[in-house]
């Protein structure tokens, strides 16, 4: 099956419910803290390996796990989607 990488990079204060939901719902993802935007605010960076027709689920997801944000210049996530050319995992 055709495997995604997907790069979601949120607000620190967004992370665990998104992270809840998507470990919930059997998503494999990992967590980096990372910085950046304006001021340099804490972020966090979930990175999840997922078949290619799981893409719509966890975006989804993360988009309903986010807070609606009352600032119009506030991006509530960032989600970025790449081909993976080679998705092992090693148990």
């Amino acid at each position: 099956m055709d495997k995604k990488m997907i790069f979601a990079v949120l607000e620190d204060t967004e992370s665990q419910s998104v992270i809840r939901a998507l470990h919930d719902a059997g998503y494999p993802l990992t967590l980096i803290d990372s910085t950046g935007g304006f001021l340099s605010r804490g972020n966090s960076t979930l990175i999840a390996g997922v078949d290619s027709s799981d893409v719509d689920g966890v975006i989804e997801l993360i988009s309903q796990e986010c807070t609606p944000s009352i600032n119009p210049f506030n991006t509530r996530a960032t989600i970025m989607v790449f081909d993976l050319e080679y998705f092992e995992q090693i148990s």
